[in-house]
């Protein structure tokens, strides 16, 4: 009798019993395999950025400006970006060649000017 109790009781909690397969090794590879997502147009999302000056010269060179390229217009920057003049050449200075507003929103577009850097603003108009 305890024979056929332990029978059972092996037969009854083993992987077969619940549908479960053996782990050989080609269910372990297949079992890590990654699932891709769609890709997702995250522009949409108005997420903040900074953008950084690193060059000598006009703003709207885009040459003067880091990986994330020149700031778009104020009006279609996202609110709580950044903008970040950072000349690292001695004498370096980020000339505003072009009309700039920043835009009016509860998250402000900030813009900072590291120490050693220079910003020129032409006919500055400030409202």
């Amino acid at each position: 009798m305890k024979f056929f109790l332990c029978v059972f009781i092996v037969f009854a909690f083993s992987q077969t019993t619940f549908g479960q397969a053996k782990n050989t090794k080609k269910n372990l590879n297949d079992s890590h395999k990654t699932q891709t997502t769609p890709h997702r147009d995250l522009s949409t999302l108005n997420l903040p950025e900074t953008y950084t000056f690193t060059g000598n010269g006009n703003w709207s060179a885009a040459s003067n400006w880091d990986t994330n390229g020149m700031p778009p217009p104020g009006d279609a920057i996202s609110p709580g970006s950044k903008i970040v003049i950072n000349s690292t050449n001695p004498g370096s200075k980020c000339i505003l060649d072009i009309p700039y507003t920043f835009p009016n929103t509860t998250n402000a577009v900030t813009l900072s000017v590291n120490a050693g850097s220079e910003l020129v603003v032409p006919d500055l108009i400030v409202k």
